[in-house]
């Protein structure tokens, strides 16, 4: 194998997917509605490796809280199914086993010392003093419902892997800077006109509307509603001393880090672990207060009809509720400093609206439409006359260095140059999302080489590292038999 990417792949190198501890999520979201094969402990097996359930489940979270902190409230188990978050995780996952299987192959080992150093190394599983301590180590797996072999176990695979690339790892060589570094250089300047939505006038009529509103009648839909009966659990009136304070935060620091994955001081998170302290206090006592609302005893205290994803709760308390049937009680949710048991009471499905209903919204979107086929039918004839064309670039730009271009917005700016360096026509247009740009080339020329060999390391390593995994993986592919245990994710 290695002899023959030496062959096939004198100028490439491997990119390795790997799941990184710092985007572990606080708590499993489950992967829903995957169908496992009875009698598995593994959603597949990939020539000599099987991937677990557990480690499935362990990335499905990873990259679903990854998705959830870009997204925020937006983000709910509905949009992961779209975006096919399962798919992304089964799809990385047996390709980190055909890794593993070559690395075998190999005869890489991975001792329990080197496993051992990479858990203590972890700024995640340190005190104050950057010195690993056990307890918060335990306090994490427990919190992540892992054990410590089955964390290891994920560690182990990384690491393997890690051993493999660094195997076959090929710097850039100086040729490849030499090609590279010409085509950075390339400068061109050009005179351009930006077209803007506004510069074409659009008239409907309501026929017009009403068919364009006939087409599209799935993406005017009355919001999904749910009735809800909510059990509020308190906080505020719990006391906690110092040393409680105190060695909440020791056994929990993994949970307050900053940016860099460092444990922030405890002075500089009291309130938080004020906060996380008292609503542990009260967790059981939320527990039988659900038990007592769901036989009756106790009232709720309020009641709401809310449209989905409403801003009361977040994308996981939204998560939850989606997945509930109808009557369900939930478990305590954390919102704010209480508990809430939510009741779910009936799900208002959402409708198609009626034209009436749609008529403002279809009028926008029709018009819009309307005026984007107006404005390029503009570009078109504008580009037929580039002696029209009333801006220039000030200067010569280059793919390597960004500037702002006059009349544009550095977002624009950058469609633009993008867009001039990713055509070979001299005469061409560019969509900057309200609007469209028509330029001309006016000159061109190559720039003496300036581009640091950072920048040029960094751009020649991502494209060996792309097409080497890929001609990698596909290779591996062939030679180790993939049997899959789950349904629809293949």
């Amino acid at each position: 194998m290695i002899s023959w990417m030496q062959k096939n792949n004198k100028y490439l190198v491997i990119t390795i997917w790997i799941a990184t501890i710092a985007f572990i999520g606080a708590g499993f979201v489950g992967w829903g509605s995957v169908k496992f094969g009875t009698g598995s402990s593994s959603v597949a097996k990939v020539g000599d490796i099987s991937i677990s359930k557990i480690k499935f489940g362990f990335e499905y979270n990873n990259l679903y809280a990854q998705y959830a902190k870009k997204f925020g409230n937006k983000f709910d188990k509905k949009l992961a199914e779209k975006l096919g978050l399962q798919k992304q995780v089964f799809n990385n996952l047996v390709q980190e086993a055909l890794l593993l299987n070559m690395a075998k192959e190999y005869g890489i080992v991975v001792t329990d010392e080197e496993i051992g150093e990479k858990i203590v190394s972890y700024p995640l599983f340190q005190n104050k003093n950057g010195k690993f301590e056990k307890s918060i180590y335990e306090s994490f797996l427990k919190s992540r419902g892992l054990r410590a072999k089955d964390f290891e176990s994920i560690l182990k695979d990384e690491i393997a892997v890690r051993k493999l690339s660094k195997l076959i790892f090929i710097k850039p060589l100086k040729f490849e800077k030499e090609v590279l570094a010409s085509s950075f250089n390339i400068a061109d300047k050009i005179k351009y006109t930006v077209l803007k939505l506004s510069d074409v006038n659009v008239t409907v009529n309501e026929n017009e509307v009403k068919k364009y509103w006939e087409k599209n009648k799935l993406n005017y839909l009355t919001d999904k509603k749910y009735d809800l009966e909510l059990l509020w659990t308190d906080s505020k009136d719990v006391n906690v001393t110092q040393s409680e304070i105190e060695k909440y935060y020791k056994e929990n620091s993994f949970n307050y880090l900053n940016d860099k994955g460092e444990v922030k001081a405890l002075k500089n998170v009291k309130d938080r672990v004020v906060k996380d302290l008292k609503l542990s206090k009260i967790k059981k006592l939320a527990a039988i207060a659900r038990s007592r609302f769901k036989k009756g005893k106790i009232a709720a205290s309020e009641n709401v009809v809310l449209k989905e994803n409403d801003s009361k709760f977040n994308s996981k308390i939204w998560q939850a509720i989606k997945e509930a049937k109808t009557g369900e009680y939930l478990k305590p949710k954390i919102v704010g400093n209480k508990y809430v048991t939510i009741h779910l009471k009936a799900i208002e499905e959402p409708k198609e609206m009626s034209f009436e209903q749609a008529k403002d919204m279809a009028v926008k979107d029709y018009k819009i439409e309307k005026a984007k086929e107006e404005l390029y039918k503009l570009a078109e004839n504008k580009m037929k006359n580039s002696a029209s064309f009333n801006l220039e670039s000030k200067g010569y730009i280059t793919p390597s260095k960004f500037k702002v271009l006059p009349s544009l917005t550095p977002q624009e700016s950058m469609k633009v140059i993008k867009g001039v360096f990713g055509s070979n026509k001299k005469i061409d247009k560019v969509d900057i999302g309200n609007g469209v740009v028509v330029y001309k080339i006016q000159e061109q020329k190559i720039l003496d080489n300036n581009t640091s060999n950072e920048i040029l390391n960094k751009e020649i390593t991502a494209i060996k590292e792309n097409e080497l995994y890929s001609n990698l993986i596909n290779k591996l592919s062939k030679k180790y038999k993939l049997v899959s245990y789950v349904k629809d994710l293949k």
